[in-house]
């Protein structure tokens, strides 16, 4: 479950940048976010019998939903205009150093110990997206050749959402191990939500809704948006959570990061984006640092 997972949420990363690129990233997030929620609702409901979890504290609430507005809302938006400037590989590339800045926050929020094999780990996933950052690209396709000024500021959005997940797990485990916690489903729920209201609150009013709307009559970027929601923020959620239920939640977390070397195919298919060896080697040794983080 975990690999199909990370294989999932690598073909779904292609879909978010087609529906970005066609529909506008503005759009993809004002819809993705409850589209998703919509989704988990209805689960939770066939789960539980309920549209909301159950007996959940406000300071709970308060925490888990906090780590949707900076994971989802703040850092998914990073990341999806990240996908439509510098491609999805490069993009999911960055995102190999969010389980560094979960250890580091979490060391210093939750106190949780940092032992030999967590620095060594942190050292080899920075190293490794150096390395990946550092190779010259030279593939044909939309993201083959780009101007260093536009790189920059496509990797700093990337790094903004990896810092943005990392420090929502640490808001999430907050709340989830505060008192009777809630389950990862029911957590997930409450995240979009709030992540849902915090975006719309901050960006609808500033937008123009009649051309929005004419946008959804492009029939391709709205397929992709809508296949992009089942795949992503639905399935690929759900069949992690399945994963970290039925196994060590550490081997789970490793497969899950392994995203960023799945993503290299899907993009080099459809984008032609080719990576060189350098960067592959990085895009490997930064999931093997991460491995390390989680298996510590």
């Amino acid at each position: 479950m975990a690999l199909c997972a990370a294989i999932i949420f690598s073909w779904t990363s292609l879909l978010f940048t087609s529906a970005g690129q066609r529909l506008g990233v503005t759009l993809v997030n004002l819809l993705r976010l409850p589209g998703a929620a919509l989704c988990l609702a209805l689960t939770h409901l066939a789960f539980t019998g309920h549209w909301w979890p159950q007996n959940l504290a406000p300071m709970d609430q308060f925490w888990i939903g906090l780590s949707g507005v900076v994971g989802l809302a703040i850092g998914d938006s990073a990341l999806f205009r990240a996908f439509i400037t510098v491609g999805p590989r490069r993009s999911m590339t960055m995102m190999a150093l969010s389980p560094v800045f979960t250890v580091i926050i979490a060391w210093s929020a939750l106190g949780e110990h940092l032992g030999p094999w967590a620095l060594i780990g942190i050292f080899i996933v920075i190293a490794g997206v150096m390395l990946a950052s550092m190779g010259r690209d030279n593939g044909s396709g939309r993201f083959g050749s780009i101007e260093p000024k536009v790189l920059r500021t496509g990797l700093l959005l990337a790094l903004v959402a990896s810092m943005g997940q990392g420090l929502g797990s640490v808001f999430a485990k907050i709340g989830m191990s505060a008192g009777a916690g809630v389950d990862p489903l029911g957590a997930t729920l409450v995240r979009l939500c709030w992540a849902t209201l915090a975006y719309w609150i901050a960006v609808l009013p500033k937008q123009n809704i009649p051309l929005l709307v004419n946008k959804l009559k492009d029939r391709k970027g709205s397929a992709a948006l809508a296949g992009a929601i089942l795949m992503g923020p639905f399935i690929s959620v759900w069949i992690s959570l399945i994963a970290i239920k039925n196994t060590e939640a550490g081997i789970a977390q490793v497969l899950l990061g392994m995203v960023p070397i799945f993503v290299v195919a899907p993009a080099w298919i459809v984008y032609r984006d080719r990576p060189t060896v350098i960067s592959l080697l990085g895009v490997l040794i930064a999931v093997g640092g991460g491995a390390l983080l989680f298996l510590r």
